[in-house]
């Protein structure tokens, strides 16, 4: 089934008349609250033609954590977010469009700076197919000092993923962004239903209006850090189609998968005619798991 536009705005307008039922005290309540996200860009950390630049990359995770937790301290800003009793998952893009090694290691060397009680780089095991990929993660986790032990496949297998009866308190997740014949534009919510119980199949009709129906009952008891490696966008299984060159930060879901979309949208189409906004918007309004109202996520763009 293909949902129009003209449908998802019709939508979109009846799910704000039954929120006005819920009384104006606790609208207002709600209508205050913000959340942050953060763009970081930089001309110079990779190309179609030219090879990642580490040290723009450092530059760029650094400016993007700090910004986002207010703090000056490289190190006291993973902190706020990552605390000495978490036990902590970082989960990679998976396999439409792998992230950037470098990215994944350079999250992993943040989190160790909070020093969290365990940390497991949860990989998706279909990178295993990619044997170049993983051995240049490998590779990379050795150079920064991070033992090979941190990588487990085991547990984001995306037919039966087990995030949601793990130890795991923390969850930063590095997704990717490219077009889908199924999502539109997939991205942070879709990778949710990826990594949720049953996988992304039962998510599937409807440009994947439930997608953002997992996030708080499967991932509700962990804390969020979302940076969406946004170097290069993707269409369908095509690879890298855009050199977007930035990075997006957010500890929101939802708000983070939407900045991520309209920076998405700027020089990348979305799949047809589905509409890759439904399915976030659906997040907010239908599932209670972040902010899609753009008057309440407070963006801030760096170019570094």
């Amino acid at each position: 089934m293909r949902v129009t536009r003209r449908e998802l705005i019709k939508e979109a307008a009846a799910g704000a008349l039954a929120v006005g039922a819920v009384g104006s005290g606790l609208l207002a309540a709600e209508s205050e609250k913000k959340t942050r996200v953060v763009v970081v860009t930089c001309a110079d950390v990779i190309d179609r033609d030219k090879p990642l630049n580490p040290g723009a990359l450092r530059k760029m995770m650094e400016s993007g954590i700090t910004a986002l937790s207010g703090k000056r301290s490289v190190a006291e800003a993973w902190k706020t977010f990552i605390k000495p009793s978490d036990e902590v998952a970082l989960v990679d893009a998976g396999t439409w469009l792998y992230n950037v090694p470098e990215v994944l290691v350079e999250i992993m060397r943040g989190i160790t700076m909070a020093s969290p009680k365990s940390a497991k780089l949860t990989y998706c095991a279909l990178d295993d197919g990619n044997r170049e990929w993983i051995e240049k993660l490998r590779s990379g986790l050795k150079a920064a000092g991070i033992p090979e032990s941190v990588m487990d496949n085991s547990v984001y297998t995306v037919r039966s993923n087990s995030f949601h009866r793990s130890k795991f308190t923390s969850l930063v997740m590095a997704p990717t962004l490219k077009s889908s014949n199924i999502a539109g534009v997939s991205g942070v919510v879709k990778h949710y239903a990826t990594m949720s119980k049953g996988g992304p199949a039962p998510h599937h009709p409807n440009a994947m209006e439930t997608a953002g129906s997992v996030i708080v009952p499967e991932f509700g008891h962990m804390s969020h850090l979302i940076i969406v490696d946004a170097l290069r966008f993707g269409e369908l299984r095509r690879g890298p189609q855009f050199y977007q060159k930035s990075l997006v930060f957010g500890t929101d879901p939802v708000a983070t998968d939407v900045i991520a979309l309209e920076l998405y949208l700027r020089n990348c189409k979305t799949y047809g005619d589905l509409p890759p906004e439904r399915h976030r918007i659906l997040a907010d309004t239908r599932y209670k798991a972040g902010i899609s109202d753009r008057k309440r996520i407070e963006v801030r763009e760096i170019k570094v």
